[in-house]
């Protein structure tokens, strides 16, 4: 059997989606595991305008798709 690693997603660990034009920062602000046993982190928009989103952890930590903002 192969063991899945568990990505290292935190609540408050904030991203920016690659290829993204304004750079817009999303923030964890929940994880989940869903059904299928993935693990899940809701992102709400860091300037707290009413966006939402769920994305595989996975998808959150490959720097193909997302970059951590480092905190300031």
């Amino acid at each position: 059997m192969v063991k899945k690693s568990v990505p290292n997603v935190h609540a408050g660990d904030r991203f920016i989606k690659v290829g993204e034009p304004h750079g817009k920062v999303w923030e964890v602000f929940d994880l989940k595991v869903a059904v299928d046993g993935i693990l899940h982190a809701r992102l709400r928009d860091g300037g707290r305008q009413n966006g939402s989103m769920t994305i595989s952890a996975n998808t959150l930590v490959d720097p193909r798709f997302w970059q951590a903002v480092r905190p300031t």
